[in-house]
């Protein structure tokens, strides 16, 4: 007897159905596989078309290209072979096409079969230039649908001198049960299908219910280019597009040195869609929309674009475009450190530990671009869409605005799915929105594109279904490189809008909208178009005065659980340091009797070393004091207040040579008032100054007091100009950290006015200074 025996898979013909239709989520998804295999084959043009009739049996989906097409050994051989691809090749270098070195865009040998997620009857017909004769197979998926094997399911197929009798030969129709139709043999004869010589025609019959209703249920409402079809095919194509574009432009700014090729440049790539709902058809033609970009990508209000490099890190051009008078670019660079949470730097490390154990080589995300361009919501922003989009008001506009939305990602040139189409916030954009609503643009704001290319950005992995990439590791990082340029471009975006007013109709943190008023002015007028539009404006304020309160509410609980957790330590820390002070005493007297003289050295030694941890806790605690919320007001003295504030920085200084200058003048000024106001102040601006003072080799902090003005300066970077406007604004913040919230000097300047006290920046000679003032009292 043998010692084992040796056995084989025997695939069922249901794993045919599996493979094709159960692996495709979407019918677009479908259409978008058979165009990326016209793109493979060398096509210069690709139609696709949709009949749509109320008799299923004249519904039918075509798809041609006119590319190098299939020879009979690949038909019959290879193509009927799933799984099994030409295009995979280990050597990615060698992943291309024939003529114009596409890099390829499929390789997983499914791609095929998509066509069967469409409809039951499926026709293949291929030719290449110098054969005489069209190959040609069809396909009835029902035949799969059994428990019987593969290899027991055949299907006709051939070859052909003229095509067009695969669709009138009744003897080949009843062998596929197959009835004319009228409405595909009419549409064959004229262009471009009457002159089909050398590529491949793909013919869907009997196309799905599902794929029939969403057909008609969307022309009801929308017009030709909102439908998902098209909007897919758009989605598809757009980044073939730009992706030469894009480089073109980071080619000129010194973004990048050289091109990343998808092909040789010598051929292009057009995709035109058809169906018979396309109105004033001339007898005789077939009316086709060529599929490009949408306009609307150049009436931008901001816009960045730029490249990731491997390490995470970012360079970015940064175009305002808001206002024409006051439009302005700058470059941004992003850090990896802002992008990369420590955590992953902690999962990159044991990864990378694990990695070298079991010797496999890491793929991380890789260099990539991107071009991202966001749209204020704005009535005047409207304004200006209507007349861009020829709608008849705003709201036809939104609506028509709404249907190029999204963020989406390509790779080598075609769209990903599902990212900007049918999983519109991707990003999460909505969430973080509700956290962080000033700096956070709204995924409604924004038409995007990532362009991603092998064998860089291999490590992301396209799941199998072409519905996304898995959730990788690298497709994480991937999305922390996306959220940091989208968290730094909304921080410029909010600067700006702030210096304009825009969004915000209430300046005053604690105004309530006009309620009153804007009754009145309801009641005295009739209900037209004005009267509408100044219950929006309303509207607007209100939500605007609802989101202030919300952030005063969020500061609120912020100060409540930063005054009592401070106020447990500073009571708690009591009873140890009365112990400790005991316990040292009680050692002290102990050790003077100790009779060896070495022991008693040491001894003394540690109850020193104690008396000044004892001493350091002590200051630490009086360091606290003022900021335990007590609510009593008392004399104080500012500098007094600002050096227990300094003392909680003691370490930090001496670890970054920060150098701490008090300026002998007017030291004795003192204030009647809350001393945790200034306490908390002086903690914000300190923290701000020791975070940009890294950046310099020359670190200063000068406290002074001139006429009753407080005046804490350094030597650190200088604001912005525009940005010392607005840097007292929640949310507004330039630190290149992802936890840089902008809330310490919006908090600080919140506190200071409750009590009637004012603050303000100015940029000194040597960096930035903030100004502490009591506010004048107006004269009655």
């Amino acid at each position: 007897m043998d010692k084992f025996n040796k056995y084989k898979f025997e695939p069922g013909a249901m794993s045919i159905i599996q493979m094709g239709e159960e692996l495709i989520g979407h019918p677009s998804t479908a259409v978008n596989e058979l165009v990326k295999n016209s793109y493979d084959a060398d096509a210069g043009k690709c139609w696709v078309y949709t009949q749509y009739d109320k008799n299923p049996q004249k519904n039918f989906i075509l798809l041609m290209d006119n590319g190098l097409g299939m020879d009979s050994g690949t038909l019959f051989g290879d193509w009927l072979k799933p799984s099994k691809s030409s295009k995979r090749n280990e050597d990615q270098s060698l992943r291309r096409s024939t003529i114009y070195n596409r890099r390829f865009l499929g390789s997983k040998g499914i791609g095929r079969l998509a066509a069967m997620a469409l409809g039951r009857h499926l026709t293949v017909i291929s030719k290449q230039n110098n054969e005489n004769a069209y190959n040609w197979i069809r396909i009835d998926r029902e035949n799969f649908r059994n428990e019987s094997l593969l290899k027991l399911v055949d299907f006709p197929g051939g070859q052909i001198e003229n095509y067009q009798e695969l669709f009138r030969d009744t003897e080949i129709l009843e062998e596929s049960k197959l009835k004319i139709n009228g409405n595909l043999i009419n549409l064959l004869k004229n262009q471009p299908f009457n002159s089909f010589n050398e590529g491949t025609l793909v013919v869907i019959q009997d196309v799905d219910s599902s794929l029939r209703n969403l057909i008609e249920e969307e022309f009801k409402v929308l017009d030709l280019e909102q439908t998902s079809m098209f909007k897919s095919l758009r989605d598809l194509i757009t980044p073939l597009k730009l992706n030469n574009k894009i480089q073109e432009e980071l080619l000129e700014i010194d973004i990048i040195d050289e091109k990343l090729k998808i092909d040789n440049g010598e051929g292009t790539f057009e995709l035109f869609y058809g169906i018979n709902f396309i109105k004033d058809q001339k007898k005789g033609e077939t009316s086709f929309i060529e599929i490009e970009p949408s306009k609307i990508l150049d009436h931008f209000d901001y816009r960045v674009f730029g490249k990731a490099f491997k390490d995470g890190s970012v360079k970015a051009q940064y175009l305002c475009n808001r206002f024409a008078e006051d439009s302005y670019e700058k470059t941004l660079e992003i850090p990896s450190t802002f992008n990369l949470s420590q955590e992953e730097k902690d999962v990159r490390k044991l990864d990378e530990i694990e990695d070298e154990n079991k010797d496999q080589k890491k793929v991380g995300v890789g260099e990539f671009y991107f071009d991202i361009r966001v749209y204020d919501l704005d009535f005047d922003a409207k304004d200006k869409m209507v007349k861009l989009l020829n709608a008849s008001g705003r709201r036809e506009a939104s609506a028509t605005f709404t249907k190029y939305l999204g963020l989406r990602i390509s790779k080598n040139g075609f769209g990903v799915k599902p990212y900007g189409e049918e999983e519109h916030d991707w990003m999460g954009l909505g969430a973080k929105r509700v956290q962080k609503h000033i700096v956070t643009i709204g995924p409604n704001q924004i038409i995007g594109n990532i362009f991603l290319y092998s064998p860089q950005n291999d490590g992301l992995k396209e799941k199998t279904n072409r519905e996304g990439f898995y959730e990788s590791r690298e497709f994480m990082n991937f999305k922390k490189i996306i959220a940091g340029v989208l968290e730094t471009t909304g921080r410029e975006r909010a600067k700006y809008r702030l210096k304009h007013n825009l969004g915000r109709k209430t300046k005053n943190k604690l105004d309530r909208p006009d309620t009153e008023k804007f009754i009145q002015y309801v009641l005295g007028n009739s209900q037209d178009e004005k009267l509408i539009s100044k219950a929006k404006e309303f509207v607007l304020e209100t939500n605007d005065a609802l989101d202030n309160m919300e952030d005063s509410l969020s500061f609120s609980q912020r100060l409540a659980s930063l005054g009592t957790g401070l106020e447990l330590v500073y009571h708690e820390l009591s009873q140890p340091l009365s112990v400790l002070g005991t316990v040292k005493s009680s050692l002290h007297k102990n050790t003077v009797k100790l009779p060896d003289e070495k022991i008693k050295q040491l001894f003394s030694k540690r109850i020193d070393n104690m008396q000044g941890a004892i001493t350091l806790l002590e200051e630490l605690k009086n360091s606290l004091q003022p900021a335990i919320g007590r609510s009593t007001k008392k004399n104080f003295k500012p500098v007094e207040t600002f050096k227990k504030v300094c003392h909680l920085f003691e370490r930090i200084f001496e670890d970054s040579n920060i150098i701490l200058e008090i300026k002998n003048k007017n030291l004795d000024y003192e204030i009647k008032g809350l001393e945790y106001l200034f306490w908390i102040s002086f903690l914000n601006i300190l923290n701000n100054a020791v975070y940009w003072l890294q950046n310099v080799e020359k670190r200063y902090i000068v406290f002074e007091i001139n006429d009753e003005e407080i005046i804490v300066s350094n030597t650190g970077p200088k604001i912005p100009e525009d940005d010392l406007e607005v840097i007292f604004e929640y949310g507004i913040t330039s630190k290149k950290e992802k936890n840089a919230t902008g809330l310490g000097l919006a908090f600080t300047r919140n506190m200071l006015s409750s009590d009637k006290w004012k603050i303000w920046a100015e940029n000194r000679s040597y960096g930035p200074a903030f100004h502490i003032k009591k506010e004048q009292s107006s004269s009655n």
